[in-house]
């Protein structure tokens, strides 16, 4: 084959890459042509997207204002019962004043040799009960009161006929909430029926019993 042919074979080799790019491209357009759509149907496609853009829209918002309340809520927190392990230790010494004062007998509160030194524990009480206000400690209520799990500890019960079982009759060691948590529980003694009255309940004939019953389910 002459040097001639040879040249013409491959400037025709090199021709083909580019015949088959513009087939391609005519593919394509063609294809292209062929998947337009409608006006019509182009709206109801963006439509579509811009709904769907707006619920990410919503739910982003959604989410970043859930995220601002937790995070207010656990600054909140923090401020509020980041003290417990402290308050903890306030309540244990106004527990030592208060003993400290009730143990104090009347003699000596006439002795005029320590009336200061005692003056000076009242204040001192006095200091402590105004801290406790600040941080918002505040002692539980228990005496007379109906026992409450939550706040109290049941530590004996005392027989008493006049009161509701369950009653609070004694504080032995008073308990304290910080904000709305528990900081420690009431230490008390509640009220039960004496053991005659348990006796007389017991022998309540069958028909007293049964109205019993039904009255205390109907009070729920």
């Amino acid at each position: 084959m002459s040097e001639e042919n040879n040249n013409k074979l491959e400037e025709q080799d090199l021709e083909n890459p580019t015949l088959e790019k513009e087939e391609q491209v005519s593919e394509e357009l063609k294809d292209q042509e062929e998947a337009e759509i409608s006006p019509e149907d182009l709206i109801e496609k963006l439509n579509e997207e811009i709904t769907d853009l707006k619920d990410q829209r919503l739910r982003a918002i959604a989410e970043l204002e859930n995220f601002r309340k937790r995070a207010e809520k656990d600054q909140s927190d923090a401020l509020k019962y980041g003290i417990s392990n402290f308050a903890k230790e306030i309540i244990n010494i106004r527990d030592n004043i208060e003993r400290a004062q009730s143990s104090i007998s009347d003699e000596a509160k006439n002795n005029e040799a320590i009336k200061s030194v005692i003056e000076g524990i009242d204040l001192i009480a006095q200091s402590v009960v105004s801290t406790f206000e600040k941080i918002g400690i505040k002692k539980i209520d228990s005496l007379n009161e109906k026992f409450d799990h939550n706040l109290h500890q049941a530590m004996m019960e005392i027989e008493n006929d006049e009161l509701d079982p369950g009653t609070i009759v004694q504080e032995l060691i008073p308990g304290y909430t910080l904000h709305d948590r528990l900081l420690r529980p009431a230490m008390v003694g509640v009220s039960k029926k004496s053991k005659k009255n348990e006796d007389n309940a017991d022998k309540s004939s069958p028909e007293e019993s049964e109205s019993k019953v039904f009255r205390a389910f109907s009070s729920n």
